[in-house]
């Protein structure tokens, strides 16, 4: 018999159900907390765990039951929410909550999470500042042109100063990191060092899969919407899009730079296509090709890239 365990996380507790023995418990998210939940658990037989990703208050729970080899997986708070729909749930307390996990870990196909390396974390850590700085620079920068007291605008002008001479600072720092990832793509058109760095931090499985599966997971694979004889527009949907923001721009800067993904782009406008659909298309190509040369440790190749 399968131990089928959800657990609500937050900051402060870990409200955890067991299915099928419908048992609860409340655990504090600290290191003792942690350590009487994994006590309570293994001695059950044949554990899985489903949690959702809470901010990051996941990551010692995760890490927790990981080195006890334990299956622990961390899904998206989406999957769960819409569970609880399809199940008639309207009440929502973290008791609920705990008990569709539960559910999610009998019902939902999902491959055991693995931590992230010491290195990647590092990485995703640096990587989440300077996103934090380049947004308020540039929201700095958006207001600036609306300011017409000459005392703000200087202190606005002086901050986005500092702001940029921070983000350089940890554009250096990124660099050093990613120096000490697993991530060994050759140059290639459009693949810079901010694209390199959120690969390596946000999308390790990068080489790991086929295409088809690289694509969804970025959230670049059309999905169908049909019904009988009414065929709906393909259209991608989920995935992670800090990724596609930073493949996006990458994108653009191959086709500008006159590579063979400018030859497609200009092929489906030619065709009719809408040029949103088209650089679409080409980001999805463009990660096919970057998923492959990390898989095969392969130099850029257009014409030979495949998965």
């Amino acid at each position: 018999m399968n131990t089928c365990v959800g657990v609500d996380v937050s900051k402060d507790e870990l409200v955890v159900h067991v299915l099928p023995t419908e048992a609860a418990r409340m655990f504090p998210n600290h290191a003792q907390g942690r350590a009487d939940l994994l006590g309570w658990l293994l001695p059950q037989p044949q554990v899985r765990v489903v949690f959702e990703a809470s901010g990051g208050y996941e990551c010692d729970l995760l890490d927790t039951l990981h080195r006890a080899g334990l299956n622990a997986v961390r899904l998206p708070p989406r999957r769960p929410r819409e569970l609880a729909k399809a199940l008639g749930l309207k009440a929502k307390t973290d008791a609920i909550d705990a008990r569709v996990l539960a559910v999610a870990a009998q019902l939902l196909p999902a491959a055991p999470t693995v931590p992230l390396s010491a290195a990647t974390q590092t990485l995703r850590e640096w990587l989440h500042v300077r996103t934090a700085l380049v947004n308020e620079r540039d929201s700095l920068r958006r207001r600036q042109i609306h300011l017409h007291q000459a005392s703000v605008r200087a202190w606005v002008e002086a901050h986005i100063a500092d702001l940029q001479g921070r983000i350089v600072e940890v554009n250096t720092q990124l660099e050093q990191a990613l120096a000490a990832c697993d991530l060994s793509l050759p140059a290639a058109p459009g693949l810079g060092p901010i694209l390199r760095a959120t690969l390596a931090a946000r999308l390790p499985e990068l080489g790991q899969l086929n295409r088809r599966q690289v694509a969804a997971l970025v959230g670049l694979a059309p999905y169908n919407r049909d019904s009988g004889r009414w065929k709906g527009q393909r259209c991608i949907s989920g995935g992670r899009p800090d990724v596609r923001r930073v493949l996006y721009m990458a994108t653009w800067a191959a086709i500008r730079a006159r590579s063979p993904l400018a030859s497609t782009y200009q092929r489906l406008v030619n065709a009719g296509k809408p040029k949103k659909l088209a650089v679409t298309a080409c980001m999805r190509k463009y990660l096919t090709m970057l998923n492959a040369m990390q898989r095969d440790n392969l130099p850029w190749n257009p014409k030979g890239s495949s998965a």
